[in-house]
């Protein structure tokens, strides 16, 4: 049987072998301190950091579908862990030591929960600022945290609180301790620099000199000793009340888990043109996390450092960890009582420079120059972590990126692409191919909104149509919606959109829906905004809905004609009276008819919306029906009706009232249109047989 994870591209080969192995001792160069540093985080011993690299890997290597990813103990996750175990217990203690086991163990249960819920795509919920502001932030802490260790001070709380305390106690620095730590850390980045194992290289010093000279008789603190061979297994002793308290950490650190273990995992196989299951994956790391908790470790997680080291030394298949692991468990077996030489101030300069590592200025700077707002975002996960811990720091970091995306939500980008004849610069490819004369007619506003139209925006989308209307300097006719960008709309913006149409059209002003995708063109049909705008006005492309603008549309009179309504059971209104008079243009059809038209249309299919003040209404493919118009029912309007061409309008008299009462700007120009007809013309007389 072939586990794929364990041969690569070009097989399984003695030369692959090699390679693997070769890569593995350069990755052990590398776990070896940080699992010691990362132990010292968590404030367990050091041999803890070393557990987390034993059983874990082998199990991740199983199961994984990645071919690359390195793990093991982890700086973001140590941190988290460490802050999660002080909610329950004080450090140093039996209980703290369970808490962090039983949070081994909860992890590893919520990783593999997220993977048979098929979760794997929360990696793409957690930002890439908050990410990068989250581990600069745990980078702040780790550098406070362990300062006071490098100049010999022996402070306790958290990192704010050592960093108040630190002021008030330089007095008692002592200065063996902090020449020894300038030494180490001296060392550690000019060997870094020079691409060696600094941190291994500066750790071996460190201890040999220290044995050599009994600088821990002089005052230099050391670790200690150090039990040799490997863990035993044992399971954590778990109550339900602990669980209870533990559990909001769990679920972060698995977020973190998750976030990071994912990225690596997707840039890897992209790099290889492998294909990988992030879900599989999530199974993975879960058991690996149990395999952990179970042999005195604590949580893990995916290492870029790590993965990067394997990939350029030549690992290409997961024997990379398993021959890691062997590595670190021959280390445990015959070199453990070495450790006990190994100075705190050392371990301390090693978790410092991973504190430095984390916090990633060009990255910061970066996000800086290229997108402020999520700047600001980055900024608040590296205070909040900072100032106020891990699990806080995330939760409000997390917060405010749910609260910039509704705000992008809430006010989406938006373009003006024509208005009075005038494209906009950028908009001229889209319509202006060789159409220079055809795309830009007199009346026509294009308008493009960037986002789904929800409830949180609906009437932002409202607002700003009717403001790019009023924006204009010649009078619009026809406003066509740029759809491209407009995927989802909802119960809310449904009804948002039909009262605008409706608005549109007693200003007879045509409402077009242009590039319209299919998922959108369903839901109008659901909402029954097929019906309200026209199938007419409706256009698979922005070039299609340009180009038709004026359509040849039928007059008044005709439409009437071809609806054949009952005599006596319908009067025209509004727009199309004075489109009857030839006074201007209308789009759609206005009337106002019988109870028996209205509930035979209705049953016709025709779709019916109830306005905000409560009023009903028929529309269907450019006709709008009602029962009332302005307060005025058919027999009071029946009574001065007058007609044209056998086709019944509204008095003037009655229209003149109406629009009084109506009171916009535009009704107030019809007003003048009508009376200066009215003074040119002989008087309209009413129907007699109506």
């Amino acid at each position: 049987m072939v586990i794929p994870q364990f041969v690569s591209a070009g097989g399984f080969t003695g030369s692959r072998l090699k390679n693997d192995f070769l890569a593995a001792l350069v990755v052990t160069a590398i776990a070896i301190p940080e699992s010691l540093g990362f132990a010292a985080i968590v404030g367990l011993p050091v041999q803890t950091g070393l557990y987390c690299a034993l059983l874990a890997p082998i199990v991740f290597a199983l199961f994984t579908s990645s071919k690359h990813l390195i793990v093991g103990a982890d700086s973001a996750t140590a941190a988290l862990v460490a802050s999660g175990a002080a909610t329950v217990a004080a450090a140093g203690t039996s209980a703290y030591t369970n808490a962090i086991a039983t949070l081994g163990v909860m992890t590893g249960i919520v990783l593999v929960l997220m993977s048979i819920l098929r979760m794997g795509f929360l990696a793409d919920l957690i930002s890439k600022p908050v990410f990068v502001g989250f581990l600069a932030g745990i980078g702040v802490q780790l550098m406070v945290g362990k300062l006071p260790e490098m100049l010999g001070l022996d402070l306790h709380g958290t990192a704010l609180h050592k960093l108040v305390e630190l002021p008030s106690q330089l007095s008692s620095i002592h200065t063996l301790t902090i020449i020894f730590s300038m030494v180490v850390f001296a060392l550690v980045i000019l060997t870094n620099r020079r691409h060696l194992p600094g941190s291994l290289l500066a750790l071996i010093g460190a201890m040999i000199v220290t044995a050599a000279f009994r600088l821990d008789q002089e005052g230099l603190r050391v670790v200690g000793q150090v039990p040799s061979g490997l863990p035993s297994l044992g399971i954590p002793h778990l109550s339900m009340k602990q669980i209870e308290q533990l559990l909001p950490s769990a679920f972060a650190i698995a977020a973190v888990i998750l976030a990071q273990s994912t990225s690596v995992i997707r840039s890897t196989a992209t790099r290889f043109d492998e294909k990988v299951d992030d879900n599989r994956d999530l199974t993975a790391l879960g058991l690996a996390n149990l395999a952990s908790a179970v042999t005195s470790g604590f949580a893990i997680n995916g290492s870029p450092p790590r993965t990067t080291a394997a990939e350029i030394s030549g690992g290409r298949t997961q024997l990379v960890n398993v021959f890691m692991a062997l590595n670190v468990g021959l280390l445990l077996i015959l070199f453990s009582a070495t450790l006990r030489f190994l100075p705190i101030a050392a371990l301390a300069v090693v978790v410092f420079t991973i504190g430095m590592h984390l916090f990633d200025v060009r990255k910061l700077h970066h996000i800086y120059q290229t997108r402020p707002p999520e700047f600001c975002i980055a900024l608040i996960a590296l205070l909040g972590v900072a100032c106020f811990g891990v699990l806080y720091g995330v939760a409000i970091a997390v917060g405010m990126s749910v609260l910039e995306r509704l705000r992008r939500q809430y006010r989406p980008s938006d373009d003006v692409m024509l208005r009075d004849q005038k494209l906009a610069t950028w908009a001229e490819e889209r319509l202006d191919k060789h159409h220079k004369y055809r795309s830009s007619p007199p009346g026509l506003l294009v308008y493009r909104f960037a986002g789904s139209i929800f409830f949180e925006n609906a009437d932002f989308f409202k607002q700003r149509v009717l403001s790019v209307i009023k924006a204009a300097k010649k009078p619009v006719t026809c406003i066509i919606i740029d759809a491209g960008s407009i995927n989802d709309v909802d119960y809310t913006a449904a009804e948002t959109i039909k009262n605008l149409v409706q608005k549109l059209a007693t200003d007879d002003i045509r409402f077009v829906l242009a590039h319209v995708p299919p998922e959108l063109l369903g839901l109008l049909r659901q909402y029954g905004l097929v019906d309200v705008i026209g199938k007419h006005n409706i256009y698979p492309s922005l070039e299609e809905a340009v180009f038709a603008f004026p359509t040849s549309r039928r007059s008044t009179v005709d439409m009437v004609k071809r609806l054949n309504p009952p005599k006596g059971s319908y009067v025209v209104i509004g727009g199309g009276v004075l489109e009857a008079l030839g006074l201007r243009e209308t789009n759609d059809v206005d009337l106002v008819v019988s109870q028996r038209l209205y509930d035979h249309y209705r049953k016709k299919g025709w779709r019916e919306y109830i306005q905000d003040d409560g009023k009903r209404l028929l529309s269907h493919h450019g006709y709008q029906l009602m029962l009332t118009y302005v307060g005025k029912d058919l027999q009071e309007l029946k009574t001065r009706a007058f007609s044209i061409d056998d086709v019944h309008f509204m008095s003037l008299e009655d229209l003149i009232s109406s629009k009084k009462s109506i009171g916009r700007e535009k009704d107030l120009g019809d007003i003048k249109l009508i009376q200066t007809f009215m003074r040119r013309n002989e008087v309209i007389e009413p129907t007699k047989t109506l």
